[in-house]
């Protein structure tokens, strides 16, 4: 259920005549953090959650590819096609392009991967802002792209910051939800998953520690840039962390997921109501 604090600012807000999303025009909430750490399976329980808020949200969707690598593929040409007749999504291409580059990647496969992943999702996000009153909710979002970037990148400096990309791309409409969790516990659950999607899990023991330690300061450092630079910019998304337990059951997580979004969302409804009046 939903806190207290949550239910009693809903209660405040004057009806829609149509339901608009978490009353704040926030299109997409996408989960960033480590491999492991709970991001798919929070999606789907938050999704469900923002759906019981039927009033105060519009329709809600799952972005997840569950698509096999070539229909995949296809899928993304389709997507990303379109937007290449678009002036600014074209310039944007170039600016990722000049990140990726410049910071340097382990292979030209990595190279070409990270900017088409990238792209996709720049892509995805600007057609799915043209479309209706629906919430995306994404386990794989921009942040992510740009973490799976920065792992990767030998060289610091580049002429392109990845904060001065996301920013271009727009985060007006988007909440962002960092699932903080001690590396244990990511690595611990990814484990026990089976498989080798995950980079961190083709990593040898040797450079076990290494991988996880660099994932988890970049994830805090993402997180803390993004506050930074939100607190400089007007109308810039909504930033919400969460603490994942050892222990804690995939539903609990997503309910405090579910109630720091609400509740972030309609406290920054205040001032907009306040300017309206």
């Amino acid at each position: 259920m939903a806190s207290h604090t949550v239910r009693d600012l809903t209660a405040g807000l004057a009806p829609n005549v149509e339901p608009r999303p978490l009353q704040t025009d926030i299109r997409f909430v996408e989960f960033f953090g480590l491999p492991g750490i709970g991001k798919t399976t929070a999606t789907t329980l938050l999704a469900n959650g923002l759906r019981r808020h039927g009033p105060l949200v519009g329709d809600v969707r799952v972005a997840s590819e569950t698509r096999k690598f070539i229909s995949r593929q296809i899928y993304r040409i389709g997507i990303v096609a379109p937007r290449l007749r678009d002036r600014e999504f074209r310039s944007l291409l170039s600016r990722i392009a000049r990140f990726v580059i410049e910071g340097g990647q382990s292979s030209i496969v990595d190279t070409v991967r990270v900017i088409w992943n990238l792209s996709f999702l720049i892509a995805y996000v600007q057609s799915e802002r043209q479309g209706r009153n629906t919430i995306m909710v994404m386990d794989q979002g921009l942040l992510q792209g740009f973490l799976s970037i920065l792992l990767k990148s030998r060289r610091g400096a580049t002429s392109e910051k990845w904060l001065d990309i996301l920013f271009a791309i727009g985060v007006r409409d988007i909440a962002f939800v960092h699932l903080r969790g001690e590396i244990g516990v990511a690595r611990d659950r990814l484990l026990k998953r089976g498989d080798r999607s995950s980079r961190m899990q083709r990593t040898s023991p040797d450079r076990d520690l290494d991988l996880w330690s660099t994932a988890d300061g970049a994830c805090r450092q993402i997180a803390t840039d993004l506050e930074w630079r939100m607190g400089t910019e007007d109308h810039a998304g909504v930033l919400v962390a969460v603490n994942v337990e050892r222990f804690a059951s995939p539903e609990d997580v997503a309910e405090r997921v579910l109630d720091a979004v609400l509740l972030a969302c309609l406290e920054r409804q205040r001032p907009c109501d306040r300017v309206g009046q």
